[in-house]
């Protein structure tokens, strides 16, 4: 029966179980004293407190033990971010009495080393509630990803990347919440044709890795839709990494023409931003003027923006503690079997120089 999978949703099954065995003892104790027929009637005195207890499962929880879910990132190292997305994912399930297991890739952004965590999940599925996935390489990944979620049976939440294309993909236990990676990078190319609408022929860099590529794809064409005239260059070699994106910007930089000034750096991350900007010290004449937008919000970069005295003019925002406790809303509705979306995006926001 769906409504009692073991697997799919463990903590229903033990209470109903648990409340019905119960039941079970009290009635054969109370037949034995007052007879057959007195039993019936004792049944059906508790039925009512057992319907009472089976509408508790709304909770997610039970009393007295520790219920766990996994979370399987794609990187920890370089993407600053992850590290404040798991704090808030930590504080939102202990809230709810719920452990978190963080499962760390060896290889980052490697679809193989994934799925030997997959493998390693599977193997201890009954210790957890459900779990959450940022898939990486997933046209690589995908097919292990469908045959994972059908074994594993219970409540998935992927985030960051979407690893399916069309929202009949989505296996029955699975559902997705996150920015659309794709807008984020829009929403900076909308912000950087607004501040070089008034130059000649603008000359933009975008700074980017392999893994979110939308980002760069989607700023390019804002950009070229708004300013038909923007000179635009991609370096999609920084893989996230502050110090790639140093030696990229600087390169860049040298390379330029006489006369050439370079107007503004899109990077698809923060931490590559962080790099953009230290390659822009000292100013040049061909930099002085060069305005650099990032991707993420993450604190650092929020405060140096606020200074206003440095060329970091704006962040497109994703909102860990937002996305954090809302995973685990969605969690808790699909343990309890409640209906939700396949496919949730959350706004993302540009924070720019006061």
């Amino acid at each position: 029966m769906a409504l009692l999978d073991r697997d799919r949703m463990p903590v229903r099954f033990s209470v109903v179980t648990s409340v019905l065995s119960g039941l079970i003892v009290a009635i054969s104790l109370k037949a034995l004293s007052v007879g057959l027929a007195g039993g019936f009637v004792v049944l059906w005195g508790l039925l009512p407190i057992g319907g009472a207890a089976v509408a508790g499962l709304a909770l997610g929880r039970i009393r007295g033990r520790h219920p766990q879910v996994f979370l399987m990132v794609s990187t920890f190292s370089r993407k600053y971010q992850v590290s404040a997305f798991v704090q808030h994912l930590h504080n939102s399930l202990d809230r709810n009495g719920i452990d978190l297991v963080l499962k760390a890739a060896e290889r980052e952004f490697d679809a193989s080393a994934q799925s030997h965590h997959l493998s390693r999940i599977l193997s201890r599925r009954s210790h957890y509630l459900g779990g959450v996935i940022t898939p990486a390489e997933v046209d690589r990944l995908r097919d292990d990803l469908v045959a994972f979620c059908r074994n594993f049976r219970k409540p998935i939440v992927f985030t960051d990347l979407e690893p399916f294309d069309k929202v009949e993909e989505y296996p029955e236990n699975t559902a997705y919440i996150g920015y659309d990676t794709g807008r984020l990078g829009e929403l900076a190319g909308e912000w950087l044709a607004k501040k070089l609408r008034d130059k000649n022929r603008p000359h933009v860099l975008i700074i980017a890795g392999h893994e979110h590529s939308a980002r760069q794809r989607r700023c390019e064409d804002a950009l070229r839709s708004a300013l038909p005239d923007v000179d635009l260059v991609i370096d999609a070699g920084c893989e996230f990494i502050r110090s790639r994106a140093h030696v990229a910007v600087r390169a860049h930089i040298q390379r330029l023409p006489a006369g050439q000034h370079l107007d503004a750096i899109y990077c698809t991350s923060d931490e590559m931003a962080l790099g953009a900007v230290d390659a822009l010290r000292p100013p040049s004449p061909v930099t002085e003027d060069t305005l650099v937008i990032g991707t993420d919000g993450i604190t650092e970069v929020k405060e140096l923006i606020q200074t206003a005295q440095s060329p970091l003019k704006a962040t497109v925002v994703q909102d860990e503690d937002r996305l954090a406790w809302s995973i685990v809303d969605l969690l808790r509705k699909m343990c309890s079997g409640r209906p939700v979306p396949k496919r949730t995006i959350l706004p993302g926001q540009i924070h720019e120089a006061p």
